[in-house]
């Protein structure tokens, strides 16, 4: 039985700033529930990611959690890359700082940051700005980018980094990432260099003291998807159930999908082709134990 759900639009001020963020709440909402932080990408908004993902990251109100989708400056987040110019960069928008008092506001200790696209940068980049406070990361379409593609004043934060478990999912047919690597953005609005899916997820292990020379285990759930796991516990298992303190990094490839969230809502095919595959949100909940 699904229960009844609560949206709320909000405020908050930041930095002198107002700043919107949608708020969706289990119908009776526990004290320390967790919270799982949705961030858009480019050119979306909460609101627009609630639908982009079929109302599936909402679900996990259904679970116990608290869902919040923020607004970005201008429909974008201020994220790590060199290549990103948006109005949240020119505008030195402190999303950080944002994030950081959006969180406040609630009695938890357990914060799941996931994200689409630049709003996957900039969960990236939070957790670079504010070690440990993440218990989770989970990116769509949005690998770490090319070391010269990372701003300078960001990259001596990689000393402090907190070890965290991480998820990526991603298309090999995505336009605008791509698989493989390379130059990543929309037309002629490059986001700079990208690294390939892969070396993303190993750059991760890295971060998490997996070591530099890390092979994954690789498992085929499905027909078209594959899975490869850095660390402790079999290729899609909760990371919650690793034997040692290690935090886990999983990969999860979609043969054929586009720069999406995969979800069972049909989507327009500017951003390439969807899947019937798997569900994002569903991969989350189970990486995370949620």
């Amino acid at each position: 039985m699904v229960n009844r759900v609560i949206v709320n639009r909000r405020t908050l001020t930041s930095n002198g700033t107002e700043r919107r963020y949608t708020e969706v709440l289990p119908d009776s909402p526990r004290p320390g529930a967790p919270v799982v932080l949705f961030l858009h990408g480019s050119l979306q908004s909460g609101s627009v990611a609630r639908n982009f993902t079929g109302n599936t990251f909402d679900e996990f109100a259904d679970r116990g959690c608290v869902v919040l989708y923020p607004d970005g400056v201008g429909r974008h987040f201020n994220d790590h890359r060199v290549g990103f110019q948006e109005r949240a960069r020119r505008e030195l928008v402190d999303d950080t700082a944002f994030l950081t008092t959006l969180i406040s506001h609630y009695e938890t200790d357990r914060v799941i940051g996931c994200g689409f696209s630049n709003g996957g940068q900039m969960v990236q980049r939070f957790a670079l700005e504010r070690p440990g406070v993440l218990s989770g990361i989970a990116c769509f379409g949005s690998p770490w980018p090319a070391a010269d593609n990372v701003l300078p004043e960001l990259r001596p934060l990689y000393d402090a980094w907190s070890p965290t478990p991480v998820l990526s999912i991603q298309g090999t047919a995505d336009p605008l990432v791509p698989y493989d690597g390379g130059m990543s953005g929309i037309g002629d609005t490059n986001r700079g260099q990208a690294r390939a899916a892969l070396e993303s997820a190993r750059f991760f292990a890295t971060l998490n003291g997996l070591g530099e020379d890390a092979e994954p285990v690789s498992a085929q759930p499905v027909s078209g998807v594959r899975v490869d796991r850095f660390g402790p516990g079999a290729p899609g298992s909760p990371a919650v159930d690793a034997a040692s303190g290690a935090a886990p990094v999983e990969l999860w490839t979609i043969e054929g999908m586009g720069h999406l969230v995969p979800n069972p809502k049909q989507m327009s095919d500017k951003l390439g082709p969807g899947t019937d595959k798997v569900v994002g949100a569903e991969i989350v909940a189970n990486f995370f134990g949620l």
